[in-house]
């Protein structure tokens, strides 16, 4: 059976290749970009371009079309946002191909921020008080109401682009027009505002069938890009019966079929926790789920064709271990730079030399080697194109 995985730049397409290939799927990858991780993999039969999903939607479905003809592929594989892309346009694709991602109308609902916690508060998950104004108009009066500090958020967007914090009603105003100019939104796409929780971060990696959950994996960030914010570079599992609660009714309510992945915010002891925002898609921490026995994209990929997943896609390991993500690693040590830690490049460089016994590389095989280096390359034209910026937004990404 052939596979072909999409935005393949992405760290995640290269486990998920890694993951099809063994378990004897062929896999054939796509990108927007010629700095293609996964196109060097030696888990990859082929690469082909195709243009960028959220600047040329219909014509990205299009040329995924000519693909799927061409290379005779079983099931298309969206790794990111751009399924609900595909969704979209699904009437240009091959009736017969198989999409291993949720439909449209699902997609969209989980990639709203605001709809997602409207959900969790219907299905009794606990989320900080949030509010979306109408017009700009009530900006003020409901910032003043939630307290401060407090989060702004766009309603869509993913590795903590379009979040700000501001610590007054002055900022609050200021800061949600400059996002509504900026990013160029409309009345209907108004940003949220969130109270503001500490606490530590949490992930629930799942997989769920019309609504009844088939698996689900926890994860605990240690260490992410921009501080304890934004995407994690290393993460350790854990267990929670509360977390895996709530991902149960979270997975009821939405009646969701397909992976998924909600993060949440709790104390030490997870004896609280907060849903915060969902991902309807894979994960940057794909590879902790993997490597600790929870193989999402084979799940995911037989209980399609399927309708069961395989038998050999969840063997929880006996000995739980860690997972580094370099590149991000990398990235963490310049805003830690960049902040007045001058020392933090070689810390950094200690624990990716040094990472522990029990821990593993989201990027980086041994036997596999030319993956990273194209990743280097890929992230190291972005900072230097975008003018430095280690999280660079793409617009049409948050609208």
């Amino acid at each position: 059976m052939r596979v072909l995985i999409t935005y393949g730049w992405c760290r995640i397409a290269y486990v998920a290749a890694e993951s099809l290939s063994c378990a004897g799927f062929e896999v054939y990858v796509c990108d927007s970009t010629r700095w293609s991780m996964t196109r060097v993999s030696k888990f990859v039969r082929g690469f082909d371009l195709v243009p960028d999903p959220f600047k040329e939607p219909q014509q990205y479905v299009t040329e995924l079309s000519a693909i799927v003809k061409r290379r005779q592929i079983d099931v298309l594989l969206p790794m990111h946002e751009d399924g609900l892309v595909i969704q979209t346009y699904r009437d240009c694709l091959p009736v017969n191909l198989l999409i291993a991602c949720p439909v449209r109308n699902d997609l969209r609902r989980g990639l709203d921020k605001y709809e997602i916690i409207q959900v969790a508060e219907s299905a009794g998950v606990q989320v900080p008080k949030t509010a979306a104004p109408s017009s700009l108009a009530e900006v003020d009066s409901l910032a003043e109401q939630l307290g401060f500090p407090l989060i702004i958020k766009t309603r869509r967007g993913n590795s903590g682009k379009g979040v700000f914090r501001v610590n007054s009603v002055e900022e609050a105003n200021r800061t949600y027009r400059e996002i509504m100019e900026g990013f160029g939104l409309l009345n209907h796409q108004m940003p949220i505002l969130q109270e503001y929780l500490p606490g530590n971060v949490y992930g629930s990696c799942f997989l769920a069938q019309e609504g009844e959950l088939k698996a689900c994996f926890i994860e605990r960030y240690l260490r992410c890009k921009e501080g304890g914010f934004g995407t994690s570079v290393l993460r350790e599992p854990c267990d929670s019966p509360l977390l895996l609660e709530y991902t149960q009714r979270m997975a009821a309510a939405l009646n969701w079929t397909g992976i998924g992945h909600f993060d949440f915010l709790a104390d030490t002891q997870i004896s609280s926790a907060y849903l915060i925002e969902m991902n309807p898609r894979f994960w940057g921490a794909l590879n902790l789920a993997v490597q600790n026995g929870y193989d999402f994209p084979r799940a995911l990929i037989t209980m399609l064709t399927t309708g069961t997943p395989d038998s050999k896609s969840f063997l929880p390991s006996l000995q739980p271990v860690s997972s580094l993500w370099i590149v991000g690693e990398i990235i963490a040590s310049v805003a830690e730079f960049r902040s007045g830690k001058k020392l933090a490049p070689l810390a950094s460089l200690g624990r990716i030399i040094f990472p522990g016994r029990h821990c593993k590389y989201d990027d980086f095989r041994w036997h596999d080697p030319l993956p990273l280096l194209m990743e280097f390359v890929y992230y190291g034209n972005s900072f230097l194109a975008s003018g430095g910026n280690i999280n660079p937004t793409v617009l049409e990404m948050l609208q």
